[in-house]
């Protein structure tokens, strides 16, 4: 019987063979492939989270230098202020008090323009949302109508980013 089973089989030829083996070459080399780009993909998604958790790092890092550097130039205006607690009230005029705020005054000005930090008045120009913030409206005859006519608190911009909008009355 077990002549019978080899008889019933059609012989194997070379060409057959030949074909079988190239295309188990065929798949023996791209299982391979397979594998060197698996092994790519997750090295290049390490690469990329490792590059991912020094860029957070580097933003904080850079944020809180730039925290500790502004921080740094008020030390300047903390100290004119404790100098002015410190003064005896009963030794000192209003004016030299007076005096004392000016020059802490001035020195604040000073660390914020180096910081980039400006005031606007926008008094006499054309009202705009994106820098004023309306609080009082009336009519005028002697502005335009949507005219800032007075500027009760003054805005604050660094370049171009609005900080804090400048708190107007705006005419009708």
């Amino acid at each position: 019987m077990a002549q019978e089973d080899q008889d019933q089989q059609p012989p194997i030829d070379d060409e057959e063979l030949a074909s079988e083996t190239a295309e188990s070459q065929i798949d023996a080399a791209l299982r391979q492939e397979n594998a060197e780009l698996k092994a790519r993909l997750i090295r290049w998604q390490a690469d990329f989270q490792n590059l991912q958790r020094t860029a957070a790092r580097e933003i904080l890092d850079a944020r809180q230098n730039a925290n500790a550097d502004f921080a740094k130039s008020l030390l300047t205006v903390l100290d004119h202020f404790d100098m002015a607690l410190s003064v005896d009230p009963a030794k000192v005029d209003a004016k030299s008090v007076l005096d004392g705020v000016k020059i802490t005054y001035d020195e604040l000005r000073k660390v914020l323009a180096n910081r980039g930090i400006e005031s606007f008045d926008p008094t006499n120009q054309p009202f705009d949302p994106h820098q004023h913030e309306a609080v009082l409206h009336e009519p005028s005859d002697q502005h335009d109508p949507m005219t800032v006519t007075q500027t009760f608190q003054p805005g604050y911009k660094i370049a171009d980013r609005i900080l804090r909008h400048a708190k107007v009355k705006v005419s009708k």
